[in-house]
């Protein structure tokens, strides 16, 4: 890393007060959702069945996560799409599985907990 690195890295310790406030509510809130997401799917036992749908639910979930804690402008505006399989698969619950309903409804609340989230997050971000 020069001096003409581009990627600078944000100071947690200069960051705004807002932009503090919603990072901390959006990484509280995927935790959350990745964690209903993982024990929703493996709550039938370690099958080979739930943990392929622990992987493609929860999994993507973690691939932004150290982005979202370091405050990364880019990881905020890339996060939403590690949201979908999650969403998806709660809506298809949601619609086929009355049973489910309950755990259906509360994943898409996190779902779009998280989504409104990430926009306060960007909106209240400092600028580069």
């Amino acid at each position: 890393a020069g001096p003409g690195d581009r990627r600078r890295r944000p100071d947690l310790t200069t960051m705004a007060r807002p932009f503090q406030k919603a990072r901390a509510a959006v990484v509280c809130l995927w935790l959350g959702l990745a964690a209903l997401l993982l024990g929703w799917s493996l709550a039938g036992g370690a099958t080979t069945g739930g943990v392929a749908l622990a992987m493609l639910t929860a999994g993507p979930l973690l691939a932004p996560l150290a982005g979202l804690w370091a405050g990364r402008r880019r990881t905020y505006r890339w996060a939403p799409l590690a949201l979908a399989p999650g969403l998806a698969w709660s809506l298809t619950e949601l619609v086929a599985n009355p049973a489910a309903r309950g755990l259906a409804d509360l994943v898409a609340l996190l779902a779009f907990l998280c989504l409104a989230g990430i926009v306060a997050a960007l909106r209240s971000m400092p600028r580069a």
